[in-house]
């Protein structure tokens, strides 16, 4: 817990100031946006309540397929083994980043099509996009994009060590791409995400946001066609129209859209009849 609230301080003056000198859109706040306490909500509640999720999907999908002794399949899988854990630590890591990457592309557009958006459109809601921006993830989104894309991951055998060298990487890239700075890494525009190439995500309009699904490497929006960052002009007009502004509403608003859609059908044949 301290380790997670240093994380925050820092993030909270670097950003900040960062913002102050290179802001991508300049009339925003530096440092306290409208959702900014939503926002750490919604990090306290990930600190709180989701734990290692991960760990408990293979733990149970584990003891699903073996009758016996999944315990010890589970703690091989989670320790490393075969041919994955045998690579070189650099090597495995890359792989890792990848490999998790290319699941979360396809996840993240699937969580944009009409099923899933409701759920996803809490991401979406913040109207001041900033680096705390990235913590405010409905737990639905985040059992399946975050949760559930590592645990497939984890289940190939990688070494934990090669999870462990990529923990500060983790916690810079979801905070930095959320920045308000007006970076675009020049001709590293196609090797990592940006915050130009991510806040073009955010922008209100559907005819943008349906781009730049890659959470770090922009090679696979470039190859499904999904790349978007025109030189010369920066993203505004974040948000979208429909989620509530804070916290508890945004946590039952996805439940409330699927039953406004289950409810829709049997309204319309009254109103007929």
């Amino acid at each position: 817990m301290i380790r997670e609230l240093i994380d925050l301080a820092v993030s909270f003056v670097l950003f900040g100031a960062l913002a102050r000198v290179r802001p991508c859109n300049p009339g925003q706040p530096r440092f306290l946006t409208r959702e900014f306490a939503d926002n750490v909500l919604y990090w306290g509640f990930g600190l709180l309540v989701y734990g290692d999720l991960a760990t408990s999907y293979i733990r149970s999908g584990v003891g699903l397929l073996f009758q016996q002794g999944a315990p010890a399949v589970t703690a091989k899988i989670l320790a490393g083994y075969g041919p994955a854990a045998g690579l070189p630590l650099w090597l495995q890591a890359v792989m890792i980043l990848f490999g998790l990457d290319f699941l979360q592309y396809w996840l993240h557009r699937l969580f944009h099509g009409n099923a899933l958006w409701p759920f996803h459109a809490v991401h979406h809601s913040p109207e001041e996009l900033d680096w705390s921006s990235t913590y405010r993830i409905h737990p639905i989104n985040f059992m399946i994009y975050g949760a559930g894309a590592l645990a497939l991951i984890r289940v190939i055998g990688f070494s934990p060590i090669a999870f462990s060298v990529l923990i500060p990487f983790n916690l810079v890239i979801g905070p930095l791409v959320h920045a308000n700075l007006d970076w675009t890494f020049g001709p590293f525009r196609y090797v990592i995400a940006s915050p130009v190439f991510h806040r073009w995500h955010h922008v209100k309009d559907p005819a943008f946001r349906d781009k730049n699904f890659a959470p770090t490497f922009p090679v696979f929006d470039l190859l499904f066609g999904t790349f978007y960052m025109p030189r010369g002009v920066l993203p505004q007009g974040f948000g979208v129209d429909d989620a509530p502004p804070h916290f508890l509403g945004q946590m039952v608003y996805p439940f409330r859209v699927m039953l406004e859609r289950a409810s829709a059908p049997s309204k319309a044949g009254q109103s007929v009849a």
